[in-house]
């Protein structure tokens, strides 16, 4: 193959992420910068040119179908030898499993279901704590690599609600640890701390996975948390032939244990390592583009990502009077947006699920078809339905009931649940998947119906149209978010949720919600702003009578002189709310006011607000 077929289509900085020899490297890829392609082409130019072999190749990814797209992409770049690609647990898995069966032992099966386990433990502890709160804090201390003498410590440090007292979660772990060890089964953490336990332990092990792996590539760095980097750089034993490749302006999974500096101090954990960065975004309009950076400055975060495509649809902000107001608005958007668009290409998206239980109720109502999977893609609804299958009895029934469907994504799997079930081999059906991952060539269908998901489900994918709803104080930021550095977190989550939209974004909140009052949220000025070049030119506004002078005459003269300097209209500065409020309680320096514009400290000491979006009132 000729190796410069491969660079066709990239840009200058995207053909010099594929080509370079230096090692490491990072890849600072923003959102719709074209990161799997730069990520595939360079797997594929390194093998083709010899700098690397397929057979030596791991790629790390966070799911399934992530693994499954990269191996399909490199297929169809006519690699004659497939490389090693999965999440950091399949390949813990098949790293065991192979270990297992040189020592002719057996592997314990996977958990098929954690929670029902956790709830034995709190009922043999007497805790009346809710199993899923209790798996969430153990889950989060084990990814930390946190000793249970330091856990309290840490939730302290990092302003974390822990639903587990410190004082018992050493003792829910070893109460955990004793039933799997009793039922034959272990959870996919376990795969990782069994790899690090055998790489430390077992030289020859350690010494075949070092010699079968050797040129690394990480995707979604900033999502690795201290426990799968452990077992990264354990497996890399110091080497330097490995990519990264992320963003940390999407690092959103803080609050699951994940450690977004592997990535933004990644000078300090791979010296001498090449950065490189990728800013431009193919998918998105200037207008999502700057909506998103602006969402980022409501967190401290700068972003230098450009648009390359051109000017698009203004930005919409429709507000409502109630959330079932704001819920029947959306399905009647929806309902409208299906004239000139299929509804795959459509997405609804909240903060929390709670809210998403609204919105589908109302999208229902509407007759608009819906797809609540998590993200998931029909594959991996089909696979959950199997896993879901406790024993070899259940499971067979269930392949009997998928057999007579006819959903071909089902049957296949049920066709590989049966072979798996006839072989008699030990083990679940789930580590038969991830040992042989046979749903790799697997063309998926694409389903019509509208996507109704929360922000961090939408992750990774992207919509024509998307509607981002529930934009308030409470929610956006979430009320959780206490910290520094959970507020920031949130900030990028909002940039994940708006950026998923490729040209028509609508951005949406409530005055109520749940019988209280909402404010919209303190980023949604500085969003709005991102967009005021593109509004028209509004009609003068009624008369009003005053029989005293308003209080806020003069932050009104205030802002009007803020926005002509800028070239905005008045309400991209902020609201009348919000003039209120720096009246009652004047901001002490350009800080403050950054914070209580939600705009960035440079753009406050210039007093020049960013360009904005209109307001649609509804």
């Amino acid at each position: 193959m000729d190796p410069q077929r491969l660079l066709v289509g990239l840009d200058a900085d995207q053909r010099t992420a594929a080509t370079t020899t230096a090692m490491p490297l990072a890849v600072i890829a923003a959102a719709g910068s074209g990161k799997t392609t730069v990520l595939t082409r360079r797997i594929a130019h390194r093998i083709v040119t010899g700098s690397a072999e397929a057979k030596h190749t791991l790629a790390l990814t966070f799911t399934r179908d992530a693994a499954g797209e990269l191996k399909r992409r490199l297929r169809r770049l006519d690699l004659r030898e497939p490389i090693e690609a999965g999440t950091f647990h399949s390949v813990a898995l098949h790293l065991l499993r192979d270990r297992a069966l040189t020592r002719h032992e057996t592997m314990p099966q996977i958990a098929t279901d954690r929670v029902r386990l956790l709830r034995e433990c709190m009922t043999e502890l007497r805790l009346d704590i809710q199993p899923y709160l209790a798996m969430t804090d153990l889950d989060w201390a084990r990814a930390r690599l946190l000793p249970a003498d330091q856990y309290e410590g840490a939730c302290r440090r990092e302003r974390r609600r822990s639903a587990v007292p410190a004082d018992r979660l050493a003792e829910i772990g070893r109460a955990y640890q004793r039933l799997k060890r009793r039922r034959g089964v272990i959870d996919f953490d376990d795969l990782l701390e069994r790899s690090l336990v055998a790489m430390r332990d077992d030289p020859v092990f350690a010494e075949v996975v070092r010699w079968r792996f050797r040129h690394f590539y990480v995707d979604e760095v900033q999502d690795l948390n201290p426990l799968q980097h452990a077992v990264l750089e354990t497996w890399r034993d110091g080497r330097a032939d490995i990519c990264l490749v992320g963003d940390p302006r999407q690092a959103i999974y803080g609050w699951n244990g994940a450690d977004h500096t592997t990535l933004t101090n990644v000078e300090d954990r791979y010296p001498g390592v090449t950065v490189l960065a990728l800013t431009t975004n193919y998918r998105c309009t200037p207008q999502v583009v700057r909506a998103g950076a602006a969402a980022l400055a409501g967190g401290g975060l700068d972003d230098d990502t450009r648009s390359d495509r051109p000017d698009g649809l203004p930005i919409v902000v429709r507000e409502y009077a109630t959330a079932a107001d704001e819920a029947a608005g959306v399905a009647r958007q929806v309902r409208a947006a299906l004239n000139h668009r299929a509804g795959n290409d459509i997405a609804v998206l909240a903060r929390t699920n709670e809210q998403l239980t609204e919105l589908q109720q109302a999208l229902a109502a509407a007759g608009v078809p819906t797809e609540r999977a998590v993200g998931r893609s029909t594959l991996e609804v089909a696979l959950a339905e199997a896993h879901r299958a406790g024993g070899r009895e259940q499971l067979s029934n269930w392949v009997d009931v998928a057999f007579e469907g006819t959903d071909h994504v089902r049957r296949r799997v049920a066709e590989e649940a049966d072979r798996y079930l006839t072989s008699g081999e030990p083990g679940g059906f789930r580590a038969w998947v991830e040992a042989r991952t046979p749903f790799d060539d697997l063309t998926l269908p694409n389903s019509d119906a509208v996507a109704v998901l929360t922000f961090h489900a939408a992750k990774g994918r992207e919509w024509g149209t998307v509607i981002v709803t529930g934009v308030e104080e409470g929610l956006v930021p979430h009320g959780s978010a206490t910290s520094a550095a959970q507020r920031a977190e949130e900030a990028r989550l909002l940039y994940v949720a708006l950026t998923r939209a490729e040209q028509d974004l609508t951005i949406t909140h409530a005055r109520r919600r749940k019988d209280r009052a909402a404010l919209p949220s303190p980023w949604l000025v500085a969003v709005e702003a991102s967009g005021a070049s593109d509004v028209a030119v509004a009609p003068p506004p009624r008369p009003v009578v005053r029989t005293a002078a308003d209080p806020i005459d003069e932050l009104r003269t205030w802002r009007a002189a803020v926005a002509r300097v800028g070239g905005v209209p008045e309400l991209a500065v902020c609201n009348d709310r919000v003039l209120r409020s720096l009246h009652a309680d004047p901001p002490a320096d350009a800080e403050a006011l950054a914070g209580r514009l939600g705009i960035s400290l440079s753009a406050a000491r210039r007093l020049r607000p960013l360009p904005g979006a209109r307001r649609v009132a509804s």
